[in-house]
């Protein structure tokens, strides 16, 4: 009994031995060596080992000659070293290229900041794999040396048993013990030797990485280095947005003072278009068009779209014609030699006599409008302006009120007299606008003069069916004659820079309403 105990202790400790020897090979490859710039020289203080820094602040500041400043101490690494050292060749004077290359610092300066983030991740979590591993081992290990001492106390209890039973002879429990003895003195060595490593791996890591997440002191490292670590992106989102601005900037600066394209032009003036006509529909969808008994000025009115007004006009057109009669209110603001709400007395009437007088200098009168209305808004006068217009608006408004009440017997209510002025404003804003372009706009509101005016396609686009009878006829080629214009149009006269006055363009057909001969 006594001799297969002492068998079983011995197997017990040779497989023992070989998941020691197991075990140390796989501590052994799991252990890191810390980095050469990360150990410092034998005689060097503490304060002289040179760490790696993410100097952001640092590295985006700049002096007034345009070369970033670094501090003494710090040892920024090889990407921001080579953008720091480069000196800007920017040209005095010029802020287009020198705000360009500033946005191009930035942008590198970013991008700097992004790989030095992740390279801090990545050491950051390899050196937390390498810790845990080696945190495994220690308790594999002890483990091991936990299981041999009890081992051993179960086969000195074996032998001491066996020796009293059997005294004369030698038993093999002794070879055992001493096994068992040596193994856990080995084992012993081997932990101590994987504390002091890693402890030293840690060390050389102390004020750039955190230690283990288990110790105290550990979580206070690991907390700083986040913070630093948002830090460096919030910085980092702050320096986006300021190159974004700086590209705004860059953008403002190139970009030609006032001058829109002809698209914005085309969409603008047919929003308007459109506000007018769902205007009159939802007002006067259901009215009844009446032109007998009509008063002076909304006859006035009427013979100036349609001198034959009463023969030609129809029902049916009863839309398009209260969407003229607000035309007719817009195309008082558009004409306006300078700017809308200009008095007509005093200095500031003065000043609308001349430009009117003025009118067929071309470029050289429209080089003056755009002076003179940028210095009128930045004067003075630019406060007794906006009252002029916000009085010449209600006029217009109630104006327009009235001839459509003589028309239909449909009275507006606040809200649609609201809107109404609301309609007005925006055709001053465009015809400020139009005062602003060195390019030559002219607006094309046609008038009937006589009975033979025909419907041009070119510049002029229908708002009314044709009648029902032709449509059956599709062979039959419709010829349209023109009735009255519902909505100017615009043409533009020469380039962007008002020359070549020789050529024209339609940006806007007119919309007109028109009857089949």
């Amino acid at each position: 009994m006594t001799e297969r105990k002492s068998s079983e202790s011995a197997h017990r400790l040779k497989r023992g031995t070989r998941l020691i020897s197991k075990s140390t090979k796989t501590s052994a490859n799991t252990v890191v060596t810390p980095p050469k710039a990360a150990i410092a020289a034998p005689n060097a203080r503490k304060d002289e080992v040179h760490r790696r820094k993410y100097p952001f602040n640092d590295m985006l500041k700049r002096k007034s000659g345009g070369v970033v400043d670094l501090p003494s101490d710090t040892a920024p690494s090889g990407p921001s070293n080579e953008f720091i050292n480069r000196p800007e060749m920017l040209p005095p004077g010029d802020d287009a290229t020198r705000i360009s290359h500033r946005v191009a610092d930035l942008e590198r300066a970013l991008a700097i900041a992004k790989e030095e983030q992740e390279m801090a991740r990545e050491d950051l979590s390899r050196l937390r794999h390498s810790g845990q591993a080696d945190q495994d081992a220690i308790e594999e290990l002890r483990q091991q040396l936990a299981e041999k001492s009890s081992n051993t106390g179960e086969a000195s209890v074996g032998g001491s048993s066996g020796l009293r039973r059997d005294t004369g002879v030698p038993g093999d429990s002794g070879k055992g013990r001493e096994d068992a003895l040596r193994q856990n003195s080995d084992l012993r060595y081997r932990v101590a030797q994987l504390e002091e490593q890693l402890e030293d791996q840690l060390s050389s890591h102390d004020g750039l990485y955190p230690r283990s997440l288990d110790r105290p002191q550990s979580r206070g490292e690991a907390d700083n280095l986040r913070l630093r670590l948002h830090a460096a992106e919030k910085e980092s989102q702050e320096r986006l947005q300021q190159l974004l601005a700086l590209k705004s900037s860059i953008s403002s600066l190139t970009r030609t003072d006032s001058q829109i394209t002809d698209s914005e032009l085309a969409e603008s003036f047919s929003q308007l278009a459109n506000r007018v006509r769902e205007w009159t529909v939802s007002n006067f969808r259901r009215s009844r068009l009446n032109l007998d008994n009509l008063p002076k000025e909304t006859e006035d009115v009427l013979r100036a779209l349609n001198p034959q007004y009463r023969a030609s006009i129809q029902s049916t057109d009863k839309l398009a014609l209260y969407q003229a009669v607000i035309s007719i209110s817009l195309m008082q603001i558009f004409d306006s030699p300078i700017v809308f709400g200009l008095p007509s007395t005093g200095p500031l009437g003065a000043l609308r006599q001349f430009a009117e007088r003025t009118q067929h200098l071309g470029t050289a009168h429209r080089e003056w409008v755009r002076a003179t209305v940028q210095v009128l808004e930045r004067s003075e006068a630019n406060g007794e302006i906006q009252k002029e217009s916000e009085a010449s608006i209600h006029r217009l408004a109630g104006e327009a009120s009235h001839i459509l009440f003589t028309l239909t017997s449909v009275s507006l209510a606040p809200n649609a007299q609201s809107t109404l002025a609301g309609m007005l404003k925006d055709a001053m804003g465009l015809q400020r606008t139009l005062a602003l372009q060195k390019a030559r706009y002219k607006l094309l509101f046609f008038r009937r003069q006589d009975d033979n005016m025909q419907f041009d396609d070119r510049t002029m686009e229908t708002v009314n069916d044709i009648d029902p009878a032709m449509e059956d006829d599709t062979d039959m080629e419709v010829d349209r004659k023109f009735l009255f214009c519902a909505f100017p149009g615009l043409i533009k006269y020469g380039d962007e820079w008002g020359e070549h006055s020789e050529m024209s363009n339609v940006v806007l057909k007119a919309r007109v309403c028109s009857c089949v001969s």
